[in-house]
């Protein structure tokens, strides 16, 4: 049975990619692959709860009303890269410090920076509260000078790749049977299609942003080649103290049997 969910735990928009993105494909050149972490410098965010925090939207955002609870995940997720990404005087700069509550508060800000540049009043927050997409969080950091550019990568072996350098804020749709990982942190159970064909089938709870930031296995198979079911990542929500102290693992092979429902991309300082 589907599991009832808040539409404010989501918030991801997937929005198509403009011609001129090509050039952002990111390839695998070959070099050796290996099991990377770049974890967030801030605390695990929570975009629920929000009063509990002490976090007035209102006081934050002119308009805007006082919710408990925002589809802000782009803009956490966003936020969680830039605290690996970006040096710790132009974290400093931008009012990311370190302190939950005022790294949330960025957060939100970015979110309404965000969807101001969808280009129509209805999907932008206040009043309403539509999401963004990666893309938009991209533009809009690379507009401001705060990051320089991003790369893009789809199929295991190139996400594994654009990896190496950093972590990568990645939509997807997120599944109803994700909603509470097992006791082994997975949310993709034992990562066989099976297993995430019944997932599917169970419905999508939302479009959804977060931060992949370690690579904790790489199998490979007999022939040499990269084994995408054994191959385990590990995922920075921003839903506090949700799954495993905040993360989730899933296996590679989740993420390209999804293909392009998903997109995956690393922010240039």
């Amino acid at each position: 049975m589907p599991v009832a969910v808040t539409p404010a735990k989501f918030g991801r928009l997937h929005v198509p990619e403009p011609p001129s993105s090509l050039a952002r494909l990111h390839f695998h050149d070959g070099a050796e692959l290996k099991t990377v972490s770049h974890p967030p410098r801030i605390p695990v965010l929570d975009q629920q709860d929000l009063g509990a925090q002490g976090i007035s939207v209102a006081a934050l955002v002119p308009g805007a009303k006082d919710v408990d609870a925002l589809g802000s995940c782009v803009a956490n997720a966003t936020t969680a890269a830039l605290s690996v990404v970006l040096p710790p005087e132009k974290l400093a700069a931008l009012g990311i410090g370190g302190d939950a509550v005022v790294d949330e508060k960025f957060a939100i800000g970015l979110y309404h920076s965000l969807t101001m540049l969808t280009g129509n009043p209805a999907d932008e927050f206040p009043p309403d509260d539509p999401g963004s997409s990666g893309l938009y969080a991209c533009q809009y950091l690379e507009s401001k000078g705060i990051t320089s550019g991003h790369r893009i990568a789809h199929g295991g072996t190139n996400i594994l790749s654009l990896m190496q350098s950093g972590p990568l804020i990645a939509g997807q749709p997120f599944l109803n049977a994700w909603m509470e990982p097992g006791p082994d942190h997975f949310v993709d159970g034992d990562g066989t299609l099976a297993t995430l064909a019944q997932q599917i089938g169970g419905g999508v709870a939302g479009g959804h942003e977060t931060c992949l930031y370690a690579i904790e296995r790489i199998a490979y198979d007999h022939a040499g080649l990269i084994d995408l079911h054994r191959t385990v990542l590990r995922v920075r929500n921003s839903w506090g103290a949700w799954g495993d102290h905040g993360d989730y693992l899933i296996h590679l092979s989740t993420y390209v049997a999804l293909g392009s429902y998903c997109d995956f991309r690393l922010l240039i300082a």
